[in-house]
């Protein structure tokens, strides 16, 4: 059985260093692949603001700019529209750009989380 990614799981689990540590390398490669820099202090009781800053403007420059790279983006981090449906339903006063961005964080960490999963089974 695969491991349970409710938001309470992903709360959780983004409290253990190795976890965040893996999840910020995630992101750095594959923000790197379209040419992004994202960087991470290390500092992991500072994971989500500081990456979520970061993300926040890529993604807001990206939604202005380059369509095409961003849509590749989601595409590659495997994002889909009903995953941004569905936080839409749970986030409707929030900007598409902060929609994103969390779904982002939230995927990479699934990433991470799936991964370790499948390590010790």
């Amino acid at each position: 059985m695969l491991p349970d990614f409710t938001p309470s799981t992903l709360v959780k689990a983004a409290q253990r260093d190795d976890l965040i540590q893996k999840t910020a390398a995630q992101i750095i490669k594959d923000f790197a692949e379209f040419g992004l820099e994202v960087t991470f202090s290390g500092k992991t009781d500072q994971f989500y603001p500081e990456l979520f800053q970061q993300l926040y403007l890529l993604v807001e420059e990206l939604l202005a700019n380059d369509n095409n790279r961003f849509l590749a983006m989601l595409y590659r981090i495997d994002i889909s529209n009903s995953d941004l449906g569905n936080y839409k339903q749970i986030m409707p006063q929030s900007s598409h750009a902060e929609i994103v961005t969390v779904v982002v964080i939230h995927r990479e960490l699934k990433k991470v989380m799936t991964r370790e999963y499948f390590k010790h089974h």
